[in-house]
């Protein structure tokens, strides 16, 4: 839920990589599955903790969130509801409008949503949440973009990141699903309170890394635990209903 990268691929296609960067007193996630929500048929890794998630997919839409909205921000609880839950509650919603427009986001801790509908070709939606505005901005599908979450990392943290990301991708410029994994395992500076995998003091550190290839037939979803050095892949050919 900390760093995200979105790579276009051939034929509409994309590459969706996260890194979720968490406190390691907090339980292990439960490796990700299939569960029926809304009609869709949806796979993503559920956190015992609250029962929600920071990503998931199914063959026509694929979302991550963040933590953090604009700026970062001072928390307050009690909130409303969990951030965790935001993912689930938009698969009960018939489409993106539906859910800018109609789901309430007072109570929830600001956060940075990107959504992917698959059978829109041109742009892909991002939310933010700031507590008080949500803002929805439209990107273009074929423009690779990182994102960094605001409450872990400063404005100049970011844009090293995002520095870091064009660096990848001149190198790699017929990039694969395994080359931006190892981005995500390696990219940086030897800094590893700041690096893509991060690690401050064994607190707070990179626990595990999800990845959704999406393409025109299927989607595939790959899940590193770093914290029990265990690896799932799924190969998924289900259609959303």
């Amino acid at each position: 839920m900390c760093v995200l990268t979105y790579l276009p691929t051939t034929n509409n296609g994309f590459i969706f990589t996260s890194n979720r960067d968490e406190k390691t007193s907090r339980a292990a996630a439960i490796p990700p599955r299939k569960y029926e929500i809304g009609g869709y048929y949806v796979f993503y890794p559920k956190d015992p903790q609250g029962d929600g998630t920071w990503i998931g997919g199914c063959d026509t839409f694929t979302l991550c969130l963040l933590n953090g909205g604009i700026s970062p921000h001072v928390s307050a609880p009690p909130y409303r509801q969990s951030r965790g839950k935001v993912i689930l509650d938009f698969y009960t919603y018939a489409n993106i409008e539906a859910f800018v427009n109609n789901y309430s986001f007072e109570g929830i801790e600001p956060f940075t949503l990107v959504i992917i509908n698959k059978h829109v070709t041109d742009t892909y939606s991002e939310i933010r949440w700031t507590g008080k505005q949500v803002i929805h901005t439209q990107h273009a599908r074929n423009k690779p973009r990182i994102w960094s979450s605001v409450t872990l990392y400063s404005s100049k943290v970011i844009e090293q990141r995002e520095q870091w990301f064009q660096d990848f991708l001149q190198q790699y410029p017929a990039y694969t699903a395994d080359d931006i994994l190892h981005f995500h395992h390696t990219g940086g500076m030897g800094d590893e309170r700041n690096d893509i995998k991060m690690n401050r003091n064994n607190e707070l550190r990179t626990i595990s890394i999800t990845q959704f290839q999406v393409s025109s037939e299927e989607f595939v979803v790959n899940y590193e635990d770093l914290q029990k050095n265990k690896n799932y892949v799924y190969r998924v050919f289900i259609e959303c209903v």
